[in-house]
């Protein structure tokens, strides 16, 4: 959501009063489900609420205006500036306005590393309290997984999470990186196409667990199959493979993907560049037979005869042709049938 305000915007800002709206708002971000995630979506000017109603909620699904959002934006802001003379933060109100900063703004760092300081004066003062840490998670997760196509993709709040999840193993805290990936990568991947910084933190993950490699693979591919113009994740499906420890399993693993996405490739005749890609990348690993490569080769032919030459899609076709004869390597023994 941008954050310039339209005078329509600004000429409503004062209607209500803006410190009822903070606190219900600010409500619902600090007061969590037990269980599960927020999902959270902006309200535009075709939906407009009833005076003194700052929200619609059902279970878990929020809905939030965006007039309403600004207004309590501000009253955070102002919260946040009055401890900039020095004096001590209550923990309480300080989370409560820095949510709302970040539910606006997933940008703003200064909230972000005031959540960071006050979660670990917390952690200092007491003994480790794996709640806290959770609650943190629970509400960065309810961020990056809603209906906000900002904070999918924001660098900020990936980053937050991978600091949080290193508090978590510093406290011997665990948590399962395969459903962090499937529930929040995933979804998040979903909510923002090509999400790089999502798709980069499920490397972290998986370079923090690398036994993990093997199983989350058919996760993924389901994933890529399903958003086959997503180039992050196919290039995740890639490093998983590559993370594979065994060797024999890596390469079953890299034959089978490649067998199934070459089936659908040429079921669904795909030509886009993310597909491609991947598949010149696999073939060229030195993993899969000298019949796999065949038959590479004989779907590339057989959709570029079939593509307009010099069209965007036969150029993609033939550079992903070209690279598979140039950087091929060669097929390890035992595999040429």
């Amino acid at each position: 959501m941008s954050r310039s305000l339209d005078k329509d915007l600004l000429a409503h800002l004062k209607a209500d009063d803006p410190g009822r709206v903070y606190k219900d708002i600010s409500t619902i971000l600090t007061n969590l489900p037990e269980n599960g995630l927020l999902e959270i979506e902006f309200l535009g000017k075709s939906h407009p609420l009833e005076p003194g109603v700052n929200y619609l909620r059902d279970e878990a699904a929020v809905a939030i205006p965006k007039l309403r959002l600004a207004q309590a934006f501000f009253v955070a802001r102002g919260i946040l500036q009055s401890y900039r003379d020095g004096s001590a933060m209550d923990p309480r109100e300080a989370f409560a306005a820095t949510a709302v900063l970040l539910l606006m703004d997933p940008e703003h760092l200064t909230a972000a590393n005031t959540r960071k300081r006050l979660l670990i004066s917390t952690l200092e003062t007491s003994k480790p309290d794996e709640l806290a840490l959770k609650r943190e998670k629970q509400f960065v997760d309810s961020l990056l997984t809603s209906r906000l196509y900002r904070h999918a993709k924001s660098p900020t709040l990936w980053s937050h999470r991978r600091w949080l999840l290193q508090l978590f193993a510093v406290h011997d805290i665990s948590v399962d990186p395969q459903l962090d990936i499937k529930e929040v990568v995933m979804v998040a991947g979903i909510r923002h196409p090509r999400n790089y910084p999502a798709w980069h933190h499920a490397r972290f993950l998986l370079d923090r667990s690398p036994g993990l490699a093997e199983s989350i693979v058919a996760d993924v591919k389901d994933f890529c199959l399903k958003n086959h113009t997503d180039i992050s994740s196919w290039s995740f499906l890639i490093h998983a493979i590559s993370r594979i420890a065994d060797g024999e399993g890596r390469r079953k693993v890299c034959s089978s993907a490649l067998a199934e996405v070459l089936s659908i490739t040429d079921s669904f005749n795909w030509t886009n560049e993310s597909i491609w890609v991947f598949l010149r990348d696999i073939a060229t690993t030195g993993l899969i037979s000298d019949q796999q490569a065949a038959l590479f080769l004989a779907l590339n032919e057989r959709l570029a005869s079939a593509t307009l030459e010099c069209s965007d899609q036969w150029r993609i076709l033939d550079s992903a042709r070209r690279w598979f004869e140039k950087y091929r390597l060669p097929t390890k023994s035992g595999m040429a049938e």
